[in-house]
């Protein structure tokens, strides 16, 4: 039997701003860069003759795309950069995604996962590493599973990968492990003025989940390599202040001596020809680096993937599994087919591998990324029957938790997710000691409590207020895990003045629960307070379009929250300690989140 190293997963993502060369030759025009020598371009014989067949493009077009081989890039922050580093998503966020994407395709659960390794040289900050706080988006608290971080560049995929195989080489009961790449390059280039770098990079993160399997034959990952050559060490990198630095003829010179030099490496410890390998996958700098390296190892251009290159720009390490991925999405990954990649860049780091590629056969997998997660637990909902109520509980439904439902209205609806539902009406002291007399007469113990309840009537005070107070007070042994209570961004700002009694009993409870925090602690309960912004359905329909557009405009909420995305970032927060989109900060001791909008950018 062969123990193989498979890639049984791929995923990416990308900045959400788009560039397009036309974007770059505009700023070139209002004189945002300079470098560009478009007289020389329309003097060129060659330019002439590619203006034959594309008698539309302009010299720009001819020279990002057909010369340098860039047509699209995508950045975390609108363009061009500017000075003040404005970015709408981190390097870390962007991971979190295509990790989750690459799991997903992997059809694996994050409590699958034996190894966590991930790589940048653009960190969301400096410590802790990136790995683990990448897992802290996927994994409860009691996941010990190690996260290994490297600051590398454009190798960082390929050391991590090499990594990996030891590690699993070493830990025999190992069976899953992500390796990803992420960058956001636009982050180096706020003080260039030439257009290169523009043009040649982009912001993207790309993950492979890599499966240890036993079989009859040898596939997979079949050899692999790290070298450093230090003739490149200081000629590419960032310095202290974040600015990219590069000397473009020294890196192609090394580049275009040092992939080759690993791919025959791959090639020869696997026996395999030019004529035996179906594609080749590079680091994509360019058409200089990688036309040039290809034609150093005799490959035809038609088996050189380039479409990461063409479409996402170099995103360092991210550019050979970005590329993987690309191929996966467009079914070019077939049964049988012989990968060669090789990569080279920052701090003169090299490598390859080489890999014979095997379906995994999981297509007809019932899957989903939680499933099952929340079997065996029990959670008490206050405040089920609203319209968030309904997709939280069908959310905690689907994960297999046990349910006790609150509400006032639509027991029938609670009812058919096998949920015990207790009808209470908050607004009624009698209802509320009842309430609390069934849940003590309860012969079990909640993991999580969840206070959904929520009014802008006349009753607010006592929905939002006094009695989810006397309930937590009431039933605090009973709870062992975790209270989450939702507010409302209409806390952090002057929403209305007609709603001022509805923001100042929901502001009330988040005092007292701060405060309870730290003797809850002592209990082992965990406090979570989630503030959202607007949602597209629900309590925004009770409330002016006026108000709620206002409040947007304030706290530069762009647009309004989906209900399902809110009721998974809800229950993921229960037992996951980051979430996506959530800005978070303690009070006491408990956690305070923020999604669909930041409290420090509120006017």
């Amino acid at each position: 039997m062969f123990e193989n190293y498979i890639f049984s997963g791929f995923g990416y993502s990308a900045g959400r701003f788009t560039i397009t060369n036309n974007d770059i030759y505009d700023a070139l025009k209002k004189g945002y860069f300079e470098g560009f020598a478009e007289d020389k371009i329309n003097a060129s014989t060659k330019f002439a003759q590619y203006r034959e067949t594309h008698p539309n493009d302009t010299p720009f077009d001819y020279f990002a795309g057909n010369i340098m081989g860039f047509y699209e890039r995508h950045y975390v922050r609108p363009f061009p950069p500017r000075v003040n580093r404005m970015q709408v998503e981190s390097s870390l966020e962007l991971a979190v995604k295509a990790v989750k994407n690459a799991m997903i395709d992997a059809k694996v659960q994050a409590s699958d996962i034996d190894a966590w390794f991930l790589s940048t040289v653009s960190p969301h900050q400096q410590a802790p590493g990136i790995a683990g706080s990448v897992k802290s988006f996927f994994t409860d608290a009691k996941n010990y599973t190690p996260a290994f971080s490297l600051m590398s560049g454009c190798a960082g995929f390929n050391q991590n990968l090499q990594k990996c195989i030891e590690y699993f080489r070493l830990h025999k009961e190992a069976k899953y492990a992500v390796v990803a790449h992420t960058e956001t390059m636009s982050s180096f280039l706020n003080k260039r003025t030439k257009f290169v770098p523009f043009v040649t990079f982009g912001d993207a993160a790309a993950a492979v989940i890599v499966e240890r399997v036993q079989a009859d034959e040898k596939f997979g990952i079949l050899s692999i390599c790290n070298y450093q050559d230090l003739k490149m060490l200081d000629y590419v990198g960032v310095d202290d202040d974040w600015n990219l630095y590069m000397d473009d003829s020294v890196i192609k010179d090394r580049a275009c001596v040092n992939i080759p030099k690993a791919s025959r490496e791959c090639l020869s410890n696997v026996g395999w020809g030019i004529d035996d390998i179906d594609v080749f996958v590079p680091h994509q700098t360019g058409n200089v680096i990688v036309k040039q390296a290809a034609a150093e190892l005799n490959f035809p251009m038609d088996k050189v993937f380039l479409k990461a290159q063409n479409l996402y720009g170099n995103v360092s390490g991210a550019t050979v599994p970005l590329g993987l991925a690309l191929l996966a999405e467009e079914g070019k990954l077939h049964d049988g087919a012989k990968i060669v990649s090789a990569t080279a860049g920052v701090g003169g780091n090299y490598g390859g591998f080489a890999y014979l590629h095997r379906d995994n056969n999981r297509k007809n997998i019932s899957y989903s990324l939680h499933n099952n997660e929340l079997q065996g637990k029990n959670v008490l909902v206050l405040g089920a029957s609203g319209k968030l109520g309904e997709k939280v509980v069908a959310e905690l439904a689907s994960r297999g938790a046990s349910l006790w439902l609150q509400g006032n209205s639509k027991a029938d609806v609670l009812k058919r997710v096998g949920a015990k539902v207790f009808e209470c009406d908050f607004g009624d002291k009698v209802s509320v000691r009842k309430y609390i007399d069934e849940v003590n007469s309860l012969e079990i113990k909640f993991d999580y409590l969840v206070n959904l309840a929520e009014s802008v009537g006349e009753n607010c005070m006592d929905v939002n207020l006094y009695a989810p107070i006397e309930i937590i007070n009431g039933i605090v042994g009973k709870i062992s895990g975790c209270i989450l209570a939702v507010g409302n961004g209409a806390e952090d700002l002057n929403f209305d003045d007609n709603y001022n009694e509805w923001s100042s009993s929901k502001r009330a409870f988040h005092g007292y629960l701060a405060s309870a925090s730290g003797e809850l602690s002592k209990y082992g309960i965990r406090t979570v307070y989630l503030h959202l912004g607007f949602m597209d359905d629900g309590l925004v329909s009770q409330l002016p379009d006026k108000s709620v557009f206002k409040f947007m405009v304030k706290s530069r909420q762009e647009n309004l929250i989906n209900l399902d995305v809110a009721a998974e970032t809800i229950v993921n927060a229960l037992y996951i300690p980051r979430q996506l989109g959530v800005n978070y900060s303690y009070e006491n001791l408990m956690l305070v989140g923020r999604l669909g909008y930041d409290e420090n950018k509120v006017d």
